[in-house]
């Protein structure tokens, strides 16, 4: 997984809502944010150390790190689970499955 495929996600929804935008647009930004460049709350966004690992281990360490951060930061919502598809040159593209918490 390189840096430039951190950034190509895709959420999926297992329930629907009035405030699915608002949520849509906090997940995105949880989830394209590198940890530590948030002003007033280095803890928020992704820890990065995934990036040019192995395949496997980068997969299971984004999955650790999106399940934790998503649960940290947006607890009305929980990662059901993370599903993954080849998006050519070696880039991996992450399909986060939410469910309501």
């Amino acid at each position: 997984m390189n840096e430039t495929g951190v950034y190509d996600f895709k959420l999926e929804y297992t329930f629907a809502g009035d405030y699915m935008a608002e949520l849509d647009r906090q997940l995105a930004l949880l989830l394209s944010t590198r940890e530590g460049t948030m002003p007033l709350d280095r803890e928020f966004g992704l820890n990065m150390d995934f990036v040019d690992m192995p395949p496997e281990v980068a997969k299971s360490l984004y999955t650790a790190e999106v399940t934790e951060k998503v649960a940290k930061f947006i607890p009305t919502v929980r990662v059901q689970e993370v599903k993954w598809s080849s998006g050519g040159q070696a880039n991996l593209i992450a399909k986060v499955v939410i469910t309501s918490a």
